[in-house]
Parts: C-alpha cells; sequence; structure tokens
C-alpha cells in the first residue's frame, strides 16, 4: 500500500515538474516573440522616420526650385508696364548703389542703381533738383546692359516760380515709353498710348539723350 502510495506521489511530482517546465519553456517564447515584435517595430519606425526626413528635405529643394524657376520665367516674359509693377512688388530685394550727381542742375541730383541676380532687368533711377523743378527719370535696363532699354518712366515737375519763393505750385507730367515691341510705343500719364509719331521721336531722342549726358563717366559696377 505504501508502495503504491509513493507511486502515485512520484507521478505528481513529476507532471507537476514537467507542468512547470512547459511553462517556463511557453514564458521564454512568448518573451522571445515580444522581443522580436518590439525590434522589428523599431525598425520600421526608424526607417519611416528617414523616409519622412527625406521627404521633407526633397519638397523643401522641389519648392524653393519651382520657386526661382517661376521667378526667372515672370522676369523674361514682362513687357510694358508689367516691369513697373513687377518693380514695386520685388523692391525690397534689389540691391541698392547711390551716386551723386554734380554739374548737371542748379541743386545736384543722385542716381539710385537697383541690382538683382533674382531678376533679368536693372533699374536706374535719376533725380536732378532745380530751383524751378525737378526731373525724375526711371529705366528698367535689361540685365547687365545698361544701354539695352526695356521701359522707360519720365516725371517731370514744374514750379511756377523758385522753390524757396512762398506759395510756390507745382504742376507735373508724366510719359511712359516702352521698348518691348519691335517697335518704340510711347504712352500717357493714364497709361493711353500716344500715336503722334513725333511726339514719340521726340520723347525717345530726349530720355536717350539725357541717359547717355548723365551716365558719361559714370562706372557701373554689375
Amino acid at each position: 500500500m505504501l508502495t503504491k502510495n509513493k507511486r502515485i506521489a512520484d507521478y505528481a511530482a513529476k507532471s507537476n515538474g514537467l507542468y512547470l517546465f512547459k511553462k517556463s519553456l511557453i514564458s521564454i517564447a512568448i518573451g522571445n516573440v515580444r522581443s522580436g515584435i518590439r525590434k522589428h517595430m523599431n525598425r520600421i519606425l526608424y526607417i519611416l522616420l528617414i523616409i519622412g526626413l527625406y521627404s521633407c528635405g526633397v519638397n523643401h529643394n522641389t519648392k524653393k526650385k519651382t520657386e526661382n524657376v517661376e521667378t526667372k520665367k515672370s522676369t523674361t516674359t514682362l513687357k510694358d508696364f508689367e516691369f513697373l509693377q513687377d518693380f514695386e512688388k520685388n523692391k525690397t530685394k534689389f540691391i541698392t548703389d547711390t551716386i551723386q550727381l554734380y554739374d548737371h542742375s542748379t541743386d545736384g541730383g543722385d542716381l539710385v542703381i537697383f541690382q538683382s541676380n533674382n531678376f533679368e532687368y536693372d533699374v536706374l533711377d535719376f533725380w536732378l533738383y532745380g530751383e524751378t523743378g525737378k526731373l525724375n527719370y526711371t529705366y528698367w535696363t535689361k540685365k547687365n546692359r545698361n544701354t539695352e532699354f526695356k521701359f522707360v518712366r519720365q516725371l517731370a515737375y514744374d514750379y511756377d516760380r523758385p522753390y524757396y519763393e512762398e506759395n510756390y505750385k507745382t504742376d507735373s507730367t508724366i510719359y511712359y515709353l516702352s521698348y518691348s515691341d519691335s517697335k518704340t510705343r510711347l504712352f500717357d500719364i493714364n497709361n493711353s498710348e500716344i500715336i503722334n509719331p513725333e511726339q514719340v521721336v521726340k520723347i525717345k531722342l530726349e530720355l536717350e539723350t539725357f541717359f547717355r549726358d548723365v551716365t558719361k563717366g559714370i562706372e557701373i559696377i554689375k
């Protein structure tokens, strides 16, 4: 009887040990699976992070290149008053250089040169001051070719008496000269084209002569 009970006890002990052994193996297997999943997820997150950073870089460069292309495209297709509008919108993006002008008027004057590598034109803005008026002639020229005009604005202020006298009155006239087409076109203050050929030739000669005389001896750094 004791022997039989002992066999039963031994069998129970072995069964319990086997159960614990199997449980231990299952725990180890589950741990290994969880560890493998965790490592796999870390790899996936790392790959996704790299892809995200690369995509951001590509998108940024693409956007920058697109902006540059659009800027160059817009400036190379400008004509007539579009030069004036484009410059007014982007004036702060240009580098300026100011040159004092002497011997051209009683009260002197200055030339402000606007240049930028991002635009296909330069702007030369002249101011001359006198006792009975002032002149503001602005020339849009092809990039690095200051004698190849694209568009010109002529603005003249006339005083009815010297400016240092009280209550003087000012009158102003403005003309626009466009070189965008095969022929030179002249416009008035209302942007209406002037078709009088004699007036067109007169204003054109006046503006080109002024530019040539005032810039004589001035070295414009490009």
